[in-house]
């Protein structure tokens, strides 16, 4: 079949858990997919009186999901908190919000890894991670863990991450895990120049300063990858990277940016050769593409993302990669359907030390330009464009009314719009429409279904219901951070949409992190605790039929039987660990705790 194929076909929803496997899947299924059994009604979000304390792991999953997996696949909630044989050695690459850490404190326990480097090019982020994280080195270019170079951690020149050791009987990976959520700026639709190119290697390969700059955290990931053999490697990015332009041509040898990602290589300066960076031409790795919708793990909102899930050969192979998928399929259908007034019950509930801050936004009703043209055609096809001030902006006024200090964080071009949209709702709907009113009125970026529309890096996410903004904690909340462990004071509103629009959604990265415990040879620990049946009532098929889902054993299960019967036999590799490698992984000082 001609690649040019592959993009084409409609849009075939499946139930629950991840779209997986190969680029066909991914060309063929770009764009939303609103499929959901239809047993897994969501919650509207009235369980809370903002007086009871989260106490209970099963009354917010999105934010507990850790014992909702172990559960699922049979493990004792207690078993996963024992001391490790050794912690495991962490590394991360375009750090932000720092999810893949906060995830394995749920998994294993602070007390069981170690983040050794991690690169984060946003200045306030790094500070933020400073005060909330423990990691050993900081740096503001990913570069420099390869290479050395400034450290925030030390303030001070560090030297490179040393090289894997090649003596007989050692591993030959000194990371177990390195997660790298690349820039997605060049791929995402948020960019609205995104596919103006005619040629996909001009997104990563370019003369334009500030198209290389966003393709450098990509380059510079598998040229780590590469030089350093981390065990297991997890990529995460937009689902855009499967989308090709409509300027390339059936022809062309990479059709969409995921195939540059696979595949592609570059001129190394000043030679005539290329250099390798595609993840499919890096030795010694079995690799397989999840695509993982924050919504079918728990979490109240639209976002879909692309995992890359990459495992060396000393530890895994292609059939590990078939026990991850079937092992987040069962994660994927563990978890209950949750909205996002659950996220706004949940902090209500919680303890943090946001506070809102005194923003300084212009309120005035002067909108002018593109928007100002759309504004008033909207108002036309309304039939309101003689109407009152006082009619068309009935909504905003209430608001006024019934809140001296409405409308905190909002513009005079967002406040209008809200009254647009609550003209444009069925009187029905506009008790369950949530708006990101940053996006324009044309992008129609509002929902009914109980989901938030995608979190972006400057999202303003409206709740009609609760007529406000929902709060940083809230926007953390709905990506599944305990915003307990977080440090909000002293930081601005808009940092954390920046924060929550880069994270990485807590159960989704948490059952990509689990999954490879379970099934590869990092940790011996990990898959001798699977030794019990997992326990009934966490999915049913979709036909609700009691016979089909019980096991020969009499016990309701929807954990695949091949997955407890086929555990990985891999040896786990010794220690070998120099002393040299010991002082720099451990001995460096930490930086700054909670």
């Amino acid at each position: 079949m001609p690649l040019a194929d592959l993009y084409r076909g409609s849009c075939q929803p499946s139930d629950l858990g991840p779209d997986r496997g190969n680029l066909r899947n991914l060309y063929q299924q770009f764009g939303e997919c609103e499929s959901r059994s239809s047993e897994r009604s969501r919650s509207r979000g009235n369980s809370s009186d903002g007086t009871q304390e989260p106490d209970d792991t099963n009354l917010w999953p999105f934010v507990n999901w850790a014992p909702v997996f172990f559960n699922a696949c049979g493990m004792p909630a207690e078993q996963y908190a024992h001391a490790l044989s050794q912690p495991l050695v962490v590394g991360t690459a375009c750090t932000g919000s720092a999810a893949p850490s906060f995830a394995l404190d749920q998994i294993v326990g602070a007390h069981n890894f170690s983040e050794v480097i991690a690169s984060e090019s946003h200045a306030t982020t790094r500070k933020w991670l400073l005060e909330n994280r423990n990691m050993h080195h900081l740096y503001h270019d990913l570069t420099f863990a390869r290479t050395g170079g400034q450290c925030q951690v030390h303030h001070q020149h560090c030297p490179p991450m040393p090289l894997p050791s090649d003596k007989e009987g050692e591993g030959q990976a000194r990371l177990d895990i390195y997660i790298s959520g690349f820039v997605c700026k060049n791929f995402s639709q948020e960019n609205n120049v995104r596919f103006q190119h005619s040629d996909v290697r001009e997104l990563f390969i370019s003369a334009n300063i500030e198209t290389a700059r966003k393709a450098k955290p990509f380059l510079e990931t598998s040229r780590f990858i590469r030089k350093y053999a981390p065990k297991v490697a997890i990529l995460e990015n937009v689902f855009g990277l499967a989308k090709r332009s409509s300027k390339t041509s059936s022809t062309d040898e990479f059709q969409a940016p995921i195939d540059f990602v696979l595949r592609g290589s570059v001129r190394e300066a000043g030679t005539d050769h290329d250099e390798p960076i595609g993840l499919q031409l890096i030795p010694g790795y079995a690799m397989d593409m999840f695509r993982l919708k924050s919504k079918d793990f728990g979490a109240g909102q639209t976002r879909s993302r692309i995992y890359f899930i990459m495992v060396h050969h000393s530890v895994g192979d292609q059939n590990t990669l078939d026990h991850i998928g079937a092992l987040l399929q069962t994660f994927a259908a563990s978890m209950p359907a949750t909205s996002v007034w659950d996220a706004v019950d949940y902090v209500k509930c919680c303890k943090h030390d946001w506070t809102p801050e005194e923003e300084d936004l212009d309120q005035s009703d002067v909108v002018g330009g593109k928007t100002r043209e759309s504004f008033d055609k909207a108002k036309a096809d309304l039939g309101m464009d003689t109407s009152s001030y006082e009619e068309y902006r009935a909504f905003t006024l209430l608001c006024k009314q019934r809140d001296s200090t409405w409308p905190r964080g909002l513009n005079g071009r967002e406040i209008e719009q809200l009254d647009i949209i609550y003209h444009l709702l069925p009187i029905a709907e506009r008790s369950r429409v949530v708006t990101d009113v940053v996006k324009s009125l044309g992008r129609r970026a509002w929902r009914s279904d109980g989901l938030s529309p995608t979190l972006t890096t400057n999202s303003k996410i409206f709740d009609f219901r609760n007529e406000k903004l929902l709060n940083p904690a809230e926007m953390m909340a709905l990506q599944g951070f305990d915003v307990s462990q977080i440090h909000f004071s002293g930081y601005k509103r808009s940092f954390f949409s920046l924060l929550s629009g880069n994270a990485m959604t807590m159960p989704v990265i948490g059952g990509c992190l689990l999954a490879v415990l379970l099934t590869t040879a990092l940790r011996s620990e990990f898959r001798s605790c699977v030794t019990e049946e997992p326990q009934s009532g966490l999915a049913q098929s979709d036909d609700d039929d009691q016979d089909d889902a019980t096991d020969a054993s009499g016990s309701s299960s929807n954990f695949p039987q091949h997955l407890r019967d086929e555990w990985p036999t891999l040896a786990h590799s010794g220690s070998g660990y120099s002393s040299s490698e010991l002082e720099w992984l451990y001995n460096a000082p930490p930086g700054r705790v909670l």
